[in-house]
């Protein structure tokens, strides 16, 4: 996890572009309007792991939930901090790994982990551990990769159909935005550690369904159409065939008692 680390660490401006441009946006938006199916209210104890910026963090915290971000890149925690300064928000950032964070004592009436099994060497294990940070009966959001994506960003959006039939035989992908390699993985696959850490699967949403795959990013920079194109994602996200051919899938979990 350190060399993943290191490759955060490089990639600390790119990423920060990343989140402000109208796809980083859109994720999001998308993701938020997934959990809040089931995050209702406020009062809620919130454990944001692989935090990065903060920008989820920021916008629970904002709800009036006690949350806590932690997140093993210095650099980005550092943001995060400053942000929720600017803001005057509390928010308990810590630079910290999920191994750390479990000799401390605490519960969370929610866990987000969003794009932090790409990363690590025992993504099973992880969610086990996970689930000892959880309080009965409590909530997860997991958000990874959809190795379907891969396949058809080469097929539909660079025309590679070699590359495309490369995609179906490996589970690795390389990120730009983070200039690493990570890992992939199928639906059935976090469906089955998920179960196996003790949670029921509540919900499968997809991120980027089609917006993924519009090569176009001179529209997508137009408000009125980015608008559009929101109304139309927030809708297909937890439709089939779309969700399943999103960038991202995004699993709503339950610890069961």
């Amino acid at each position: 996890m350190a060399s993943k680390t290191a490759s955060f660490s490089k990639s600390i401006q790119s990423y920060l572009t990343y989140t402000k441009m109208p796809w980083g946006q859109l994720f999001y938006a998308t993701a938020w309007h997934q959990i809040d199916r089931f995050l209702e209210g406020a009062g809620q104890s919130i454990l944001d792991i692989g935090c990065g910026f903060g920008i989820t963090s920021s916008e629970y915290a904002k709800r009036g939930n006690l949350v806590t971000g932690i997140d093993p890149t210095p650099e980005m925690i550092e943001i995060a901090k400053q942000s929720a300064s600017d803001h005057r928000m509390s928010i308990d950032y810590r630079v910290s790994t999920l191994q750390e964070e479990l000799a401390l004592p605490g519960r969370y009436d929610w866990l987000f982990c969003h794009n932090v099994l790409e990363y690590v060497e025992e993504p099973g294990d992880l969610l086990k551990r996970i689930g000892s940070k959880q309080n009965e009966r409590g909530y997860l959001s997991l958000i990874a990769h959809n190795p379907v994506g891969k396949v058809m960003k080469k097929a539909v959006i660079l025309k590679d159909p070699e590359e495309a039939l490369h995609g179906l035989e490996s589970d690795r992908e390389y990120s730009s935005v983070i200039q690493t390699d990570i890992t992939t993985y199928p639906y059935e696959q976090l469906q089955q550690w998920l179960q196996e850490a003790g949670y029921e699967v509540l919900d499968r949403c997809g991120i980027h369904n089609i917006y993924g795959y519009i090569a176009d990013n001179e529209i997508k920079q137009q408000e009125e159409w980015h608008r559009r194109a929101v109304k139309l994602e927030l809708e297909l996200g937890r439709l089939s065939p779309y969700r399943d051919i999103a960038v991202f899938t995004h699993l709503i979990a339950r610890k069961k008692s």
